[in-house]
Order: C-alpha cells, then structure tokens, then sequence
C-alpha cells in the first residue's frame, strides 16, 4: 500500500498548491477557446466536425507542457529539500516512491484533462446536439494514457537528474526535439538510408519511426478514434471571411499501421514503461547523501 500513500500524498499536496487548479484552468481553457471558435466561426456545424476540434492546441502543445511540469521536480525537488530521506525513512523502497509520485502526478492531470474534456463534450451537446460519445470515449481514453506517458518521461527524468536546474533543462530539450526538431531527425534517418527525401507517401519504416514519438502517436489518435468529418471551405467576400462545412470528407493515404490502435497503444506503453524503468536504475543506486 506505499505506493498508494504516496501517490495520495501527492494528490494532496497538489490539491493544497493549487497545482490541480490551476492545471485544470489552464488546460480547460484552451479546450473551451477552441470549441467556441469552431461554434462561433463555423456556419451551422454538425457534433461531428465539433468533436474533431476536441484535438487541437490543448492536447498537442499545452498537455505536453503541463505533464512535463507536473512531473520534473517529482523526484528531484524532494532530493533538494531533503524531504526524500523522510520518505525513505519510513516503510518506502526507492521503487515505491518512485511508483508513487508517478501514479499521483498523473492523477492530477488526469483530473485536469477529463474537467476540460466534461466541459467542451457538454458545449458541443448544448449548442449543436449530442456527439457520438463511444469514438470521443475511446479518444479520451487514448489521451489519458498519453497523460501518463508524459507524466513517466517527466518523473523518470527528475530521477536521473541531480538538480532541478537540470532536470527542466532535459526536459524543455526533450520537448522542443518531441515538437519541433523530430520531423528533421526523421528525414535525416529517411536520408541516410535512402540518399533521397521522403515523399508524400512515405514507406511503413519511417512511418513506424515517426510515430515512435508519443506526440506524434497522440495527434495520429484523433484520426484514429475521432468521428470523420466534413471539411471546411473557408471563403472570403467584400464583407468579410466566412466558414462553412462541405459535403467533401478528408481524402489521402492512410498508412495501416500507424493507424492501428494497438500500435499506438504500445508505442505509448513504451514510453510509460522504459523511463520509469531508467529512471528507477538511477535513482535506486544516487547517493542521498
């Protein structure tokens, strides 16, 4: 039951920073701001196209930032304080605490993004009708599980790292290569192999390497579990810029497997399962001292 008491603690601790609060603000409110800019701008749209714009900005670049924060000083910011050798002092193994504060930060997120969740699924049924619930179950399910991927690369970095300083200089390197440097490493690998580019249609392999990154694997879930929908042909007049939903669905290639929920599911468990996993290695041998 250590775990279990850890994590509580944590849950706690959060709940008494305002770290839940806040996280829950800050994510419902890109999640809100982006369903009222698809009802408000978009003429007469269907819960389908709604609930496409349930993947967006909240979850592709403010949950990443948010899971991140919660978890880097997990492990680190105890060892600075000195809190840890409480912690250890009492019936906790290394192995427990680490468990612990992984299972509680991602409790409190977890949180934060079902709130957020609640909140545009219930504007959405208000202002165009009920969406299909099974598909955005599914798709929320997908993101909790991307919420603890996040939340164990987060903790597993505050294991390896020995002061906060580094552990959020690793983390803000690993995001920025997760968001903005991946899609160049992939075709450096795409050239080294092939001395040539990768095309519109590239093949399986560097698909499957693509999708190795978690934040990629979470925005391919929206196509994968997410209603399809419509398009939107936006027109511009003498009387301003008008959006409308067409009769037309998104078309181009869908590579199988990477649309296959097992294999984003196990991409995602990697990314659970390998950092705690590192993370416990080093922490389990640190000097406390």
């Amino acid at each position: 039951m250590t775990v279990v008491d850890i994590a509580r603690k944590d849950v706690a601790d959060a709940v008494r920073s305002r770290a839940l609060w806040v996280a829950t603000a800050i994510f419902l409110g890109f999640i809100v701001l982006a369903q009222g800019i698809v009802l408000a701008v978009v003429e007469d749209p269907d819960p389908e196209l709604a609930a496409r714009f349930l993947e967006g900005p909240a979850t592709e670049v403010v949950l990443p930032i948010l899971g991140l924060l919660v978890g880097y000083q997990a492990i680190v910011g105890e060892r600075e304080t000195g809190n840890v050798k409480f912690l250890l002092g009492l019936p906790h193994s290394r192995l427990d605490v680490l468990l612990g504060k992984f299972v509680g930060r991602t409790a409190v997120l977890a949180v934060a993004v079902l709130g957020g969740f609640l909140a545009a699924i219930g504007m959405i049924a208000v202002a165009v009708g009920l969406p299909p619930l099974v598909p955005i179950g599914a798709y929320v399910l997908f993101v909790l599980l991307s919420v603890a991927a996040i939340v164990s690369i987060a903790v597993g970095i505050s294991a390896v790292a020995g002061t906060r300083t580094r552990a959020i200089s690793v983390a803000i390197g690993g995001y920025l290569l997760a968001t903005v440097l991946w899609s160049y490493v992939v075709d450096g690998l795409y050239y080294a192999v092939t001395r040539s580019l990768p095309s519109a249609d590239p093949p399986t392999w560097i698909a499957v390497v693509d999708h190795l990154n978690p934040l990629t694997a979470m925005s391919t879930s929206g196509d994968v579990f997410l209603p399809e929908a419509s398009q939107i042909a936006i027109t511009a007049t003498e009387d301003g810029v008008s959006a409308t939903q067409t009769d037309q669905t998104p078309t181009g290639t869908t590579e199988a497997l990477v649309h296959e929920p097992l294999f984003l599911v196990a991409v995602l468990l990697a990314w659970i399962v390998l950092p705690l996993a590192v993370g416990y290695l080093r922490f389990r041998d640190a000097d406390l001292s």
